[in-house]
């Protein structure tokens, strides 16, 4: 026992108040049942109400209520509730000082997190025999000690507590042999022998030996052979570290030119997002073509201010070249400077390669200028490039100018343009769609049949949309009969589809049911390779976890049992995208296994999304519908538009919506599964009610916000749900809402049970 601490001192700890300890155990349970259903943020709440109301809690309660704040990654509270707690180094079998230990190193703590993991260690270790008998928790703890040592910059340390894992953990019994291959990587990074560096990296399977040159790069570094790590860094492509490795050894000259090499290369790349720090600190542009390539890796990461200042400077610096003036003009009318933005496409017209694109662009600021130029501008442009991709959307935005002055004349003219020379393309059908419409306003149903038809006879990508308003028609004209024969043929024919769909309903057809395939087993292959990822999972081992993740994808099984599996593990941990990529793999291989349905539409978070939807009233079909559009069940999702987590809220949404609950909400939180779905319900709840319970415009505004959709619930027709949705002007909410209604349908037909048919 620690010295100082009497039994007598515990044992009163130990027994608070009966109604404290009647009070914990009550809200200890339920925050168990919330954590098992997926729930972590409301678990914490619950114990915090409990601590709130009664704070002489024992300390099984304080060790709980810590272990629910670490879940919901509020790192500070779990903290604070153990940080200096007397009991703490003797407290069970190291449980606390494990959960303290993770807090510090999710802060930035790591010596501190080292020493706590160390102790944890000890104690799940139990009482010494000599030496320790190994357990895999103790083997874990191990890992994540050499973790938070190598976060603390101390290698030896590192190397030390990863070879005590392997030697602990590697046996059968240990359960750490299936990530034996990654350990001697991570141990590879931290030491300094060379010759046990070159053991340790030997015979590694392939996907781990992709990773062995940076190791070994780093192990020079562990060696104190900078050079020589900086050398191998760079010949193996590892320019972020290069460049931080060769700032800190001040050669400033070879950190940028792997710094800019490596943005200019892959401005996209999460790598050269983090170069961006080094660009802002030590290593500022100076020459233009520098800027240039810092200026186009910050506008792909969403800092267009930054970007717009640095090309300024590179036009400063006498960067004249078609391709910086073209980047010029696309950041400054990203930041609403659209005559400077004019002026800046202006001066590129001429370049032979990109003058074409200039005059595009240069025609589209125009337009949102409201400048008279803008039809001239565009209707040369699709004059003299008609070869050009952007060609038919020229003619398209000619027609919809002028349709916008009242100009019906004018526009069908553009229009008609459009449909002669590009029948096929996107744009030609965005047209025909909107010279029906009108000439249905105008009371001329043949004029609408005969442009739908139209449609379906270029196969265009509406054809489908064509043939369910081709069936509207002809109920409209009183032929029963041909809507029933049209829609049927669509219900069949495309019937998982948005109008395959919404054509069995038009013609009461039983509602779409998809058989509860069997579960596939799982290939004992299959089932060793999930629990390395498990085990990568609990050892804290992030990155080698998405690395085996990246493997699967890049080589993915060729049975379809095996597919199938992989897709459900990852969407269940978390990896959605990757789980239905599988999913559609498994289409394209198997078309007819309607496993793969429920492999394209996971429901990973099912209890938590019913759970939350409940809660605000909101059908948990439809709300799972949207979180499967808006992020596919990717719990770190982040859109261009800074929208975050499983239900993309936008951090001001997030905001306000807490503030409206009452609920204590921090940005950092964002991303807590729970709490994200839960801010989501209560935005589409808020939603539905605005909008009288028009499921279509609250769907259309949880995508483009209230505002558009006030203007476009005021025009003529709106109230018909069909022609709101087919008349919305922006391409991307107006597809966003068909995928959502498709997408409640899915899940209906393959989660049955989840809701009332509504």
């Amino acid at each position: 026992m620690r010295p100082g601490i009497s039994f007598l001192f515990l044992l009163l700890l130990a027994v608070p108040s009966l109604a404290a300890a009647q009070e914990g155990r009550a809200a200890a349970q339920r925050a168990e049942s919330l954590h098992a259903a997926g729930r972590p943020w409301h678990a914490a709440e619950t114990l915090l109400a409990a601590a709130t109301r009664e704070p002489h809690q024992n300390a099984a309660f304080i060790v709980q209520s810590a272990r629910a704040e670490l879940r919901a990654r509020r790192y500070d509270r779990a903290r604070s509730l153990l940080a200096g707690q007397p009991w703490l180094d003797d407290y069970g079998d190291g449980e606390a000082l494990a959960i303290l230990a993770e807090a510090e190193a999710h802060l930035g703590a790591s010596a501190a997190a080292a020493a706590h993991f160390v102790a944890a260690r000890a104690r799940a270790s139990g009482p010494p025999p000599s030496p320790p008998s190994p357990s895999p928790r103790a083997a874990l703890l191990a890992v994540r000690a050499g973790l938070a040592f190598e976060a603390a910059g101390a290698p030896d340390s590192a190397a030390r507590y990863y070879a005590a894992a392997r030697a602990g953990g590697g046996g059968a019994a240990g359960g750490l042999a299936t990530i034996d291959a990654w350990l001697r990587l991570r141990q590879a990074r931290v030491t300094s022998d060379t010759a046990v560096v070159n053991r340790l990296l030997a015979d590694l399977p392939p996907k781990v030996a992709r990773e062995a040159p940076a190791a070994r790069a780093r192990a020079l570094l562990a060696a104190g052979d900078s050079a020589a790590a900086l050398e191998r860094l760079s010949s193996t492509g590892h320019l972020l570290d290069a460049a931080r490795l060769a700032l800190a050894l001040h050669d400033t000259a070879r950190a940028r030119a792997a710094l800019y090499d490596l943005i200019g290369r892959a401005p996209e790349s999460d790598d050269a997002a983090a170069g961006e720090a080094l660009a802002s600190g030590g290593l500022p542009p100076r020459l233009p073509a520098e800027r240039v390539a810092l200026a186009r890796t910050l506008r792909l990461h969403g800092d267009v201010t930054a970007a717009r200042v640095q090309v300024a400077r590179a036009v400063g610096q006498g960067d004249s070249t078609a391709a910086t003036l073209v980047l010029y003009g696309e950041v400054l009318a990203a930041a609403g400077r659209l005559s400077d933005a004019e002026r800046a496409y202006r001066a590129a017209t001429g370049d032979s390669a990109l003058g074409p694109l200039a005059l595009y662009r240069r025609a589209r600021v125009l337009l949102r200028l409201g400048d008279p130029g803008a039809t001239e501008a565009l209707s040369a442009f699709a004059q003299t490039y008609p070869a050009d991709t952007a060609a038919p959307t020229a003619l398209y935005l000619v027609g919809d100018l002028l349709e916008g002055r009242g100009d019906w004349t004018g526009a069908g003219r553009w229009f008609g343009a459009l449909l002669s020379r590009y029948p096929a393309d996107l744009r030609a059908s965005n047209a025909r769609f909107r010279l029906a419409a009108r000439a249905t306003e105008e009371g001329r149903p043949d004029s609408a049949a005969r442009l739908y038809q139209a449609e379906v006879d270029a196969s265009g990508p509406q054809r489908n949309a064509a043939r369910f308003w081709l069936g509207r028609l002809a109920r409209e004209r009183g032929d029963a009969a041909k809507a029933q024969e049209l829609w049927t043929a669509l219900a069949h024919e495309d019937s998982i589809g948005y109008y395959g769909l919404r054509a069995r309903r038009e013609v009461a057809l039983a509602p779409l049911r998809i058989a509860d395939a069997p579960t596939a087993p799982v290939p004992p292959v299959v089932a060793a390779e999930l629990g390395a990822l498990d085990t990568l999972i609990l050892a804290g081992l992030d990155t080698e976890a998405q690395a085996e993740v990246r493997w699967v994808l890049l080589h993915p099984p060729q049975e379809t049992d095996a597919l199938l599996v992989w897709s459900a593990r990852l969407a269940e941990a978390g990896w959605g995208p990757a789980g239905v990529r599988l999913g559609w793999l498994t289409v394209a291989r198997n078309p007819n296994d309607p496993r793969a349905l429920r492999a394209i539409f996971p429901w990973p978070d099912r209890a938590a999304v019913e759970a939350e939807a409940q809660e605000f009233g909101v059908d948990p079909l439809l709300f799972v519908a949207i979180v499967r559009q808006e992020s596919v069940f990717d719990l770190e999702a982040l859109s261009a538009a800074g929208a975050r987590g499983l239900a993309q809220l936008l951090p001001g949404t997030a905001a306000r919506t807490a503030r409206s609950l009452d609920v204590t909400y921090y940005p950092e939180w964002i991303t807590v599964a729970d709490l994200n779905l839960h801010l989501g319900a209560a935005h589409l709840a808020d939603l539905l009610r605005r909008y009288g319970g028009r499921v279509e415009a609250a769907v259309a505004a949880y995508n483009a916000g209230p505002i558009p959709v006030a203007r476009w619930l005021a025009r003529p027709g709106a109230d018909d749900p069909d022609r709101f949705i087919e008349l919305i002007p922006y391409p991307e909410t107006r597809g966003y809402v068909r995928a959502v209604l498709r997408n409640r349908e899915l899940y209906r037909a393959l989660y049955a049970a989840a809701s009332p048919n509504n």
